[in-house]
């Protein structure tokens, strides 16, 4: 009797936890919104107090109460079946909020249990799935999230770098084929056992040829140099949630500078400032942004057209209703600080969630306007809810016109970029969305808009994410990417032993140059499955032509396939060169960049990673490359009219009676690359021809006989060009 009322006691003492909880939480915010808060000139003042809130929540990702509520529910079980079903939700809570130890000695006691092996297979397999994942994810943390530990996590690993600590990823095998004594054909089970062979160095030889799924590009014979991993060494180690980058030069010293944001509401973006030979150093606290909430997503803007990148912070992907937070707009001082300004230029009146936005100067008056890419869609009454946006800037006031623009998605919409697709002159905007047709608004250039998307052909992948504008065949018009998106991995899987659905794969479209477009896909080569979310292009070997790398993954924390990296041959084919290169981590793949941060003339590869779960962070990632084997010349161009950082500026080479073909853009999708445009031109000795066509009147300047190797700066009022003096070290170089 003594024991029963103990029990009844114990489950109301944790119920009036919860509920008190819940109850502060509510009279904060009757919606537990704890992400519009607007206070003075800042969006977030107090981030500890913000972390508090949310974790002190039923939020999925972060809320400890997710925890609380299955341990009443194991509490108030009264029959094994309860039983076995609150120790395993409480057991993947744990995984999720980062306890594995706890994790692991939850599931152990479900596996060893005497009524373990009379519950029903479709228990057993919940069972072995989640003692799968919580093993495989407690051995990640004990290899890979260590300093040093991220090329044990590339897939498929050479044997020479693979787990040292290899205990519960043989526990991993050893349920897995216990899930597969029950479901043979489960694919997820074949996958992540797969995973794990991989892991300690044991693929494929280790595996049954009948579960042996077989990952492209595995042979890593090649005269190529695989990139490095030199965030250590370069001073940038830092373990994060899911966020965007931007690799670009934020004090015009000409060297490219790293900021980057997190979801986690418990951390604020960082500032890694670069001091060239002596690497980076961390400026976050002096620059103001350690009081910043960071973002999924940010990019690189001039909104005011000083000549310094301001930056735009994107919120409450992913997150629907909890996700109603303000997006900021930080003012670059000049001086490495920032200032929010966001109520100031008028872009404080709404809190969306959003992932994405894009800048462009769509008037050509010489400003910078912007589209915020919302996470929209349409109610039961047809109301669109979260509407994306398109604002206007004068004199560095904005005003949304999208209804005047005729500009109207009611889609979810996951990102967007603009370009001039038909060289009219005037900018174009593509959305990609997830399901739903994507869009293609045509500029008529007269603040309107008309949806062209079904008469060009490009509507497809439905459920879409990554895209951008680029010129991927160097022939001087602009072609479209977009990037299919599954939120799971067993298409993605399905995608390595050739099997495709194309509501989900990726699709390139090739700009016949008259303002058409057709499905060149298949013929590239790249008609496979990712589940891409931050993915970006750049020249990595300077012959010329853009290579494609694919952060993968979504939420959930069996997201667990390698990103992916094609390279481009000549604009006839992309080849999957991901495991060549030593670029296939297994880790969710979120902002990419590319920049020269070194100055040696190639491009290098920043990866913000880690998901969306608390237990789910990792290592950022900067790979340097070492495959500089072709010539280059590096451009920083600086507007006039145009605006000063040039964007959607348009250059031509001519070498060697070979044209080569670039344009000023961040490109990519939670990444936004350097603007300092680094072109690669193969074998030629000397440029003939530079051309450049500025934006605002479609004016070209023409510079002849230019040396190759070194970077220049050219001005939209000047003529010539100027060699740019780097300060490296004590030196001028």
């Amino acid at each position: 009797m003594y024991k029963k009322y103990k029990i009844i006691f114990v489950n109301i003492i944790v119920l009036l936890i919860i509920f008190t909880i819940i109850l502060i939480g509510f009279f904060i915010n009757p919606k537990l919104d704890f992400f519009s808060i607007n206070n003075g000139n800042s969006v977030i003042k107090d981030i500890s107090t913000y972390c508090t809130k949310l974790k002190n929540s039923s939020n999925k990702y972060i809320g400890t109460n997710q925890k609380l509520l299955w341990q009443v529910k194991l509490n108030n079980a009264k029959d094994e079946y309860n039983i076995w079903f609150a120790k395993l939700g409480l057991a993947k809570a744990e995984m999720n909020l980062g306890g594995f130890d706890e994790a692991v000695s939850i599931i152990e006691e479900v596996l060893g249990s005497e009524n373990f092996q009379s519950l029903p297979d479709t228990s057993k397999i919940m069972t072995y799935n989640s003692a799968a994942l919580i093993y495989i994810k407690a051995a990640e943390v004990k290899n890979c999230v260590i300093p040093g530990g991220s090329i044990v996590c590339q897939l498929p690993t050479d044997n020479n770098y693979k787990q040292d600590y290899t205990d519960y990823s043989y526990k991993a095998i050893e349920v897995i084929n216990e899930w597969l004594m029950i479901d043979s054909e489960n694919l997820m089970a074949k996958w992540l056992l797969n995973i794990v062979y991989m892991s300690i160095g044991e693929y494929p030889e280790g595996i049954n040829n009948d579960l042996l799924i077989e990952v492209p590009g595995q042979n890593l014979s090649s005269i190529v140099t695989q990139f490095t991993d030199v965030s250590i060494d370069r001073g940038i180690y830092t373990v994060d949630l899911a966020g965007g980058v931007i690799f670009d030069d934020f004090n015009n010293d000409g060297y490219a500078d790293l900021i980057t944001s997190t979801w986690d509401p418990c951390s604020s973006m960082k500032f890694y400032l670069n001091k060239g030979i002596n690497g980076f150093k961390d400026i976050t606290v002096n620059s103001n942004l350690s009081t910043q909430l960071g973002g999924l997503n940010i990019v690189s803007t001039d909104y005011n057209n000083d000549g310094y990148l301001d930056i735009y912070v994107l919120r409450g992907g992913w997150l629907m209703e909890e996700g109603e937070m303000i997006n900021s707009l930080l003012k670059n001082n000049g001086d490495l600080t920032f200032t929010d300004v966001t109520q100031e230029v008028n872009l404080s009146d709404f809190a969306y969630p959003t992932q994405s936005a894009s800048w462009g100067d769509y008037d050509n008056d010489g400003d910078l306007d912007l589209f915020i890419c919302n996470e929209s869609y349409k109610d039961e009454n047809e109301n669109i809810i979260y509407p994306s946006q398109l604002f206007n800037n004068n004199n560095n006031k904005f005003l949304d016109v999208s209804v005047q623009a005729s500009i109207s998605n009611d889609r979810y919409c996951k990102s967007s970029d603009w370009g001039d697709y038909n060289n009219d002159g005037l900018i174009d905007l593509f959305i990609s969305n997830y399901g739903g047709e994507n869009r293609l608004y045509k500029n008529l250039g007269n603040g309107l808009f008309e949806d062209i998307a079904r008469e060009v052909g490009i509507t497809d992948p439905y459920y879409s994410f990554t895209s951008w504008f680029w010129d991927y065949d160097n022939d001087g018009d602009l072609d479209i990417f977009s990037s299919g998106y599954e939120y799971g991995i067993i298409k993605s899987i399905e995608s390595f032993m050739g099997k495709i659905d194309l509501n989900y794969s990726l699709k390139l479209y090739e700009n016949n140059g008259e303002g058409l477009y057709r499905d060149n896909t298949q013929g590239l080569g790249l008609l496979k499955v990712h589940s891409t979310m931050g993915a970006n292009f750049g020249d990595v070997n300077n012959d010329g032509y853009d290579d494609l790398y694919l952060g993968t993954g979504y939420p959930a924390i069996d997201s667990l396939v390698p990103n992916a990296f094609y390279f481009n041959k000549e604009g006839l084919s992309f080849v999957d060169k991901t495991h060549i290169y030593g670029l296939g981590h297994i880790q969710k793949g979120h902002g990419v960049a590319f920049a020269d941060y070194d100055l040696d003339g190639d491009l290098d590869i920043f990866e913000q990673m880690g998901g969306f779960y608390m237990s789910d962070g990792f290592t950022n990632i900067l790979y340097q490359n070492s495959n500089n084997t072709n010539n280059w010349i590096g451009i920083k161009l600086i507007g006039d009219k145009s605006g000063k950082i040039a964007l959607g500026a348009k250059i031509n080479l001519v070498c060697d009676n070979k044209n080569y073909n670039s344009i000023v853009e961040p490109g990519g999708s939670f990444g936004s690359s350097s603007l300092i445009k680094v072109m690669g031109i193969q074998d030629c000795k000397n440029i003939d021809k530079l051309y450049i066509t500025w934006p605002r009147d479609q004016s070209i300047q023409e510079i002849n006989n230019i040396s190759v190797n070194q970077y220049i700066l050219v001005k939209e009022s000047e003529l010539g060009y100027e060699k740019i003096k780097f300060i490296v070290g004590n030196k001028i170089e």
